[in-house]
């Protein structure tokens, strides 16, 4: 009798979500794949809360000092290079780059928890409240010189909007000059 083989479930990913996974993406069927991540690309990471369990948010100065200590402790101990970041009032932006999968995979779970057991001060005692975390954490991988900038850019911007240095457009980056682009990083 011929041995049985295993089947295993493959799902096959839209185009546009080709590079991409988590967030609301985990909602429809494009988002359910494997997690893509390169060791030679940089990987946008996006973090959101759920803004009912944090009514103070993240930029609050505490929380802003737990999620930069946590960040910074498990980077290293994951040997993870961060080349932007950003805390936002609800979510945190981050442009990475590492050389094993499975650092990747490590950071996105030490960290994500590490901040929430810390914001909510869970480490001894179970927490009842909400979930901290709205979604999984969005990933996309970087492909491309151009696609490095925009996006180096485009964490500047969120970082400037959320100091205050600059308010909020609809627009963003485009129709930005290079003059508009030198003053975001000045």
């Amino acid at each position: 009798m011929p041995k049985k083989i295993q089947q295993t479930a493959f799902v096959k990913t839209h185009w546009k979500h080709k590079l991409s996974y988590g967030g609301e993406l985990r909602k429809s069927h494009h988002g359910r794949g494997a997690r893509p991540l390169s060791s030679k690309r940089s990987l946008h990471l996006v973090f959101k809360i759920n803004k009912t369990a944090l009514r103070r948010g993240l930029r609050h100065p505490e929380s802003y000092k737990v999620v930069n200590e946590v960040i910074a402790k498990y980077r290293r101990k994951f040997f993870v290079k961060i080349e932007s970041l950003s805390v936002q009032g609800d979510h945190i932006h981050l442009m990475v780059r590492c050389s094993k999968r499975s650092l990747f995979q490590a950071f996105f779970k030490v960290v994500s928890g590490q901040i929430a057991q810390r914001l909510t001060g869970t480490f001894r005692e179970s927490y009842e409240g909400p979930r901290v975390w709205k979604y999984r954490p969005f990933s996309r991988v970087v492909e491309g010189f151009r696609a490095a900038i925009v996006l180096r850019n485009y964490i500047q911007l969120n970082e400037c909007e959320a100091r205050g240095e600059r308010s909020y457009r609809k627009q963003r980056l485009k129709g930005m000059g290079p003059a508009q682009l030198a003053e975001l990083w000045a």
